[in-house]
């Protein structure tokens, strides 16, 4: 929801890869708490978490066929990977962070990919 000085946003992981945001200054930070995923216990209770995004920051949500692309025994997200290629992106459009690490996965298995690969990123104003 949009406030003055940003957007306020309310998710929950539900067993997805920990949203991050990249700020103006190029710092990453999760912005949600491991949780188990959807489905696996039934009746299971989800929290929400809240945070707020200041003009140019950036919000990206991903499926676990980005985090766990596979290179030999390697993943995508080993050393925090995904965050240091979003870190990297600093300055950049919301489109144009999408592209480049859309375009960073695909390269990084020398295979297609065998998981579904999803990303979303959106950009406060």
């Amino acid at each position: 929801a949009p406030y003055e000085g940003g957007v306020r946003c309310t998710l929950a992981s539900a067993g997805h890869p920990l949203p991050l945001v990249l700020g103006r200054d190029g710092g990453v930070r999760a912005v949600a708490r491991p949780q188990t995923l959807l489905g696996v216990i039934e009746d299971e209770t989800y929290t929400c978490d809240t945070f707020d995004l200041t003009p140019g920051d950036s919000l990206l949500c991903v499926t676990d066929g980005i985090t766990e692309r596979r290179s030999g025994s390697r993943q995508f997200d080993d050393a925090d990977g995904l965050a240091t290629v979003l870190a990297g992106c600093a300055g950049l459009d919301a489109e144009l962070i999408a592209e480049r690490i859309q375009r960073l996965v695909h390269e990084f298995g020398e295979r297609p990919p065998e998981d579904d690969l999803a990303l979303l990123v959106l950009q406060a104003e």
